[in-house]
């Protein structure tokens, strides 16, 4: 039973009989960065998820199941769309809108930072 991503991106790369090294390879990266990926070291970016489902001719919906079942609510799953449609964009698109998640995110942390210091304090 996978517990992560990573563990079921593995139990679907033993299932198909590949090798970490074979996969590495259609991916284009090298074997000890993929094995980061499967052992969760390495939390891998969306097109490398993508890469690895067409590598293990999976849909990337793949490594979110569990048993067979979706292991996300339907809010994360609507969620997973968007950033396909996202990948879809051109360039200039994508990197306008990663930009604004990021500082939204960094604005997150900060709020998060402060309100925690001021109640340490």
């Amino acid at each position: 039973m996978a517990h992560n991503i990573g563990d079921k991106i593995k139990e679907i790369r033993k299932a198909k009989n590949l090798s970490q090294e074979q996969v590495a390879e259609k991916i284009g990266i090298d074997r000890a960065q993929y094995s980061r990926v499967e052992t969760a070291k390495s939390k891998p970016t969306l097109t490398t998820l993508e890469k690895i489902a067409e590598a293990l001719e999976v849909d990337i919906i793949e490594f979110f199941k569990e048993d067979g079942n979706y292991d996300i609510n339907s809010y994360k799953q609507s969620l997973v769309e968007k950033v396909k449609m996202i990948d879809q964009l051109d360039e200039n698109m994508q990197q306008s809108i990663f930009s604004f998640v990021d500082v939204a995110i960094a604005n997150k942390r900060y709020k998060d930072f402060f309100t925690q210091e001021a109640t340490t304090r």
